[in-house]
């Protein structure tokens, strides 16, 4: 265990949860389900397992210091800051080059920090039996087991393991599915949704990068010299904004044999949108889901959230209702999933 760094990745936009979220401060910045964010929240889960001195937040230049103010007990050196986002490929690869420097015997798991999951205990166990079955895999995958047929999520098929064994061999990675094939998957069980949660050698990571993303591993090794520069932002810049926005699933994880997939025992939510705090938070008899001042009269399947004042529905179903950041949004439910296009409507203040 003393080789093993969590990189947690924090930042993003703030379109899926606007008007409270905003680029400024997205979705892992925000008190979504308690008093604290979904930052303090992921690195509070993981101090059990892993020392604060071993946790990495991969972060924005523009979110460093709210970052910071988040988790002032977190080392400064753990803070691995991006010029600008390029999706996970860059961003994991870029970790890596801070890992190598620390240790070059790391083992690198890899979270996102604005997941909902139950049940800390379990997600411990869950990521120490992916620890345990690391000798041998090229990679440790975590997946979800599936409690609806979702069409949102990437799936992972998986073969189940022989008695004795918690590791599962992994068949294929799948895109998001219709809803045909993701009601299929459920029934079928083998069948998991991707957590974008991972485990593996930092070694084994580079070369990986280095074999199927070629051009973004010499634009990575061309960043090595770099770090721990002053004086490098310019060349950081230059050199991040030529790399190639995909993820690390397209890039690398499904192109490569002997990946490992362990269940999670833990319950899961990826915290989409406002219609997903349902999901997270559980509804009253009326199916409303209410945070801060709220009265809902003759109204059911509402999600009400409001930072600052009292916000009313009467005689309405299935809204999402939101006032903060001096902001009123009101959209039905099932157009939650796309608030991107009202955010780009609006535009800043």
């Amino acid at each position: 265990m003393a080789n093993v760094y969590a990189v947690v990745m924090a930042g993003g936009r703030g379109e899926r949860f606007w008007p409270l979220s905003t680029d400024e401060r997205p979705k892992p910045f925000l008190p979504l389900l308690g008093t604290t964010t979904l930052l303090q929240d992921t690195v509070e889960r993981l101090r059990p397992l892993i020392p604060l001195e071993r946790i990495h937040i991969s972060i924005g230049t523009a979110h460093r210091n709210l970052a910071r103010e988040q988790l002032p007990q977190l080392p400064h050196d753990n803070y691995i800051v991006e010029p600008l986002g390029r999706d996970t490929a860059a961003c994991l690869g870029f970790s890596a080059l801070h890992l190598e420097r620390k240790d070059p015997d790391a083992i690198m798991l890899a979270l996102p920090a604005d997941h909902f999951i139950t049940d800390d205990a379990a997600f411990r166990r869950t990521l120490q039996k992916g620890i345990d079955n690391l000798a041998g895999a090229t990679a440790v995958v975590f997946g979800i087991t599936p409690a609806r047929p979702e069409t949102g999520y990437g799936y992972i098929q998986a073969e189940k393991p022989a008695v004795g064994s918690d590791a599962w061999p992994v068949i294929r990675f799948i895109e998001k599915p219709d809803a045909a094939n993701a009601t299929r998957f459920v029934k079928s069980g083998g069948y998991f949704w991707n957590s974008g949660m991972f485990l593996w050698s930092n070694r084994i990571l580079l070369e990986l990068l280095q074999k199927h993303m070629p051009t973004t591993y010499r634009a990575l090794d061309a960043l090595r010299p770099l770090l721990g520069r002053s004086d490098a932002h310019p060349e950081l810049l230059r050199i991040f904004s030529g790399l190639q926005r995909i993820s690390i699933d397209f890039g690398v994880l499904e192109k490569v044999s002997r990946l490992r997939l362990i269940p999670a025992e833990f319950g899961w939510d990826d915290i989409g949108n406002w219609a997903s705090l349902e999901r997270a938070l559980g509804a009253d008899a009326h199916g409303n889901v209410a945070r801060g001042r709220s009265a809902a009269v003759q109204s059911d399947g509402c999600i009400l959230y409001s930072d600052a004042g009292t916000i009313a529905a009467f005689g309405v179903s299935e809204l999402v209702i939101v006032q903060a950041q001096g902001r009123v949004l009101v959209c039905p439910k099932h157009l939650a999933a796309d608030l991107k296009r009202l955010v780009t409507a609006v535009g800043p203040e």
